[in-house]
């Protein structure tokens, strides 16, 4: 399972490529590896740094609409897999209300083979 900080990461790496297209995407990258000698894959640990650098390459205002933006990607994400996984949970209740109904009636029917 992923940390929270790498799925804000995630999150915060699809909306600048979303942004900014592929070229600055890449560009963006480039200059953080060079400026920072952090490469792309170190960056997941390094949130704080990462908006940080966007901050001084894009102005605080704009670092501020890539970190809001990725925050309601994630949440939006984030309720699509609860949603996903809550309909899990009402089929794994449907087939215990099942079991519990075939339990039920196998042991009635014991009891009256039995007695």
């Amino acid at each position: 399972m992923e940390s929270f900080d790498e799925l804000l990461f995630g999150a915060m790496d699809d909306t600048v490529r979303l942004v900014f297209g592929d070229a600055t995407y890449e560009l963006i990258y480039a200059l953080m590896e060079r400026h920072l000698r952090l490469k792309r894959e170190e960056v997941r640990g390094e949130i704080d740094v990462f908006y940080a650098f966007l901050e001084r390459l894009l102005g605080s205002k704009g670092a501020h609409v890539i970190k809001a933006t990725s925050i309601k990607c994630l949440c939006l994400k984030l309720r699509r897999e609860y949603k996903d996984v809550e309909e899990y949970f009402s089929v794994l209740d449907e087939l215990y209300e099942i079991k519990f109904k075939l339990l039920i009636h196998s042991l009635r029917w014991k009891s009256l083979v039995c007695n």
